[in-house]
């Protein structure tokens, strides 16, 4: 009896600091993966109402997005014109310069990376 205790214990203690952990990853965070001469390498990941790929109103240079995750994205360009996108998981794009207002739409977390060529 001893042992079926000790063992669910443990397996609490396993599923609950791994349900943190993950929790974690569902910050909002804007991270430098990669950057040497050629390119440059951002990580955003965004919980829901959040701004997806920087803040506010923002400028990109020309970039390649990749998502990581399923994504609902409101994109707001610079002229106050709004469209929602629903978007999967390994969607890739390629954008010229742009200046917009993108935010997480969806329920739950969005992360992508954005590629810039130097």
């Amino acid at each position: 009896m001893k042992h079926l205790i000790l063992s669910a214990f443990c397996f609490l203690g396993f599923y609950f600091y791994g349900n943190s952990q993950q929790a974690g990853v569902a910050k909002d965070t804007m991270r430098t993966v990669l950057e040497n001469d050629k390119l440059k390498v951002m990580e955003y990941v965004s919980t829901p109402g959040k701004d997806a790929c920087g803040k506010g109103l923002h400028s990109h240079a020309p970039h390649l997005t990749i998502l990581l995750t399923d994504a609902l994205i409101r994109l707001t360009t610079k002229d106050g014109k709004e469209q929602d996108f629903d978007l999967k998981a390994g969607f890739t794009l390629w954008s010229e310069a742009e200046t917009h207002m993108a935010v997480n739409n969806g329920s739950k977390p969005v992360k992508a990376y954005l590629v810039e060529l130097k």
